[in-house]
């Protein structure tokens, strides 16, 4: 249960969303942040150049390093079905990127996530692995995408957002295409 009640009147930027997802109900209580912080993550989850299946495990290892469940619940199915493995996820959720489940763009990508959220910067070696397997659009992708969904974990682990149904629900929404 919530920490805080969900405002009884969502900003209007949460009207105009297909599903009117918790975290967003939340953020309502400040209008003025509502519509940005909804704006950035569509940008993150349709405009990016990061396949769909790289993006999600960058999200699951901000999911891990946070410990944030509504993330977990929400972008497993996701990863899933952009054709992220079972074992990826178990050793995402493990903080394993050293293992046979990811490839090298992959696991350069997690520790990546990892990083940031833990130091909140990129080492210069696993700067390197990046920038040596992507663009620098996407390392900045990336970077953007990790600091997207901490700032939302902050909301969400800070005051108890009620998890919203499977993202099974919400494939739809999310963008691109798989792989």
């Amino acid at each position: 249960m919530a920490r805080i009640p969900y405002p009884e009147r969502v900003a209007d930027a949460v009207t105009r969303l297909p599903v009117q997802l918790n975290a967003f109900r939340m953020l309502s209580h400040a209008p003025p942040m509502t519509g940005p912080a909804i704006d950035l993550g569509l940008a993150v989850l349709r405009e990016s150049t990061l396949p769909v299946r790289l993006r999600e495990l960058v999200v699951l290892a901000v999911a891990s390093g946070t410990q944030c469940t509504y993330l977990s619940v929400q972008h497993g199915p996701i990863a899933l079905h952009a054709g992220a493995t079972p074992e990826q996820l178990a050793a995402i959720a493990e903080q394993r990127t050293d293992g046979r489940e990811l490839d090298a763009t992959e696991s350069a990508a997690v520790t990546a996530a990892f990083e940031q959220v833990s130091r909140h910067t990129l080492s210069e070696g696993t700067l390197a692995a990046l920038r040596a397997r992507v663009s620098d659009r996407q390392v900045i992708e990336i970077v953007t995408t990790t600091g997207y969904y901490v700032m939302l974990a902050g909301l969400m682990n800070g005051l108890a957002v009620d998890v919203d149904p499977s993202g099974e629900q919400f494939l739809g929404l999310v963008g691109g295409d798989p792989g």
